[in-house]
């Protein structure tokens, strides 16, 4: 099976390393921006190829893997989808765009293609995901992170915080997931990925907190419905590559990877 990553960041790299290693896939195809930081990790693995442009490839790969940014998964969704070529999302927030949402989930169904969204960096997304299929009362998530975790945010700049000066556990936002990925769309990919397994984003509400005293990115997601309760707290360790993200985000994109080279899927 071939493959084509998205993105050199600490995700895509992350990614590509592990793949690199599993005997179901043949060749890793690498793009991104920075053609330096693409061939550099091109020379530390064996499968991996770096492309300037994923066009010429896609009749040959199975799966497209977006690991950049919101801005990367509004061009090689559409992209990739219209070459019937599955592709697995890791930049979920795009999706706080209804006609965006609305034009990959209806162009996927034509072209006979699958949209991935993998549980990124939370747990009880397959409980969410069930529970919602019947009455939900009620999502909220509370995600909470240290200071370094923020970055540069028009948000944060128009309500006078700077995540560096905060010195106590401090709400910086509260208020629907639709608006919590719009104004922290490098933060806060988890708000997009249970909004859209379980009562959508303007129903799903998220708090935000910044919290100089916690190491990890904590998410603590709850719901109530039909099913009973849910209580589902996930301490992350930011990834050593880039403190914004967590490691476990990378580890679900590989766990997914993993399932669609194979044959055997757990926990769907």
């Amino acid at each position: 099976m071939k493959i084509c990553v998205i993105g050199c960041g600490a995700i895509g790299t992350t990614i590509a390393r592990a793949v690199d290693e599993m005997p179901d896939i043949d060749t890793t195809y690498l793009t991104d921006r920075s053609q330096e930081c693409a061939t550099r990790l091109q020379e530390r693995t064996r499968k991996v190829k770096y492309i300037p442009d994923i066009i010429p490839v896609l009749p040959e790969i199975r799966l497209v893997v977006e690991a950049a940014s919101q801005d990367a998964a509004r061009y090689y969704a559409p992209l990739t989808l219209s070459a019937g070529v599955d592709i697995l999302l890791m930049s979920v927030g795009v999706f706080q765009d209804e006609e965006f949402q609305s034009d990959a989930f209806r162009l996927a169904k034509r072209k006979s293609a699958k949209i991935f969204i993998p549980s990124g960096a939370i747990g009880g997304v397959d409980a969410l995901s069930a529970a919602s299929l019947d009455i939900m009362d009620e999502v909220t998530l509370t995600t909470t992170k240290p200071p370094s975790a923020f970055g540069p945010s028009a948000y944060l700049e128009s309500k006078g915080i700077v995540p560096a000066d905060i010195r106590v556990r401090t709400e910086i936002f509260h208020g629907s997931a639709r608006e919590a990925v719009k104004h922290f769309p490098q933060n806060i990919n988890v708000a997009a990925t249970i909004s859209l397994a379980g009562i959508g984003f303007e129903k799903t509400m998220i708090r935000i907190v910044c919290d100089p005293q916690v190491k990890t990115n904590e998410h603590n997601l709850k719901a109530k419905g039909k099913f009973g309760e849910l209580d589902v707290v996930t301490r992350n360790v930011p990834s050593p590559r880039n403190p914004k993200t967590s490691y476990l985000a990378a580890l679900s994109a590989i766990s997914a990877i993993k399932k669609i080279a194979g044959q055997t899927w757990v926990g769907i």
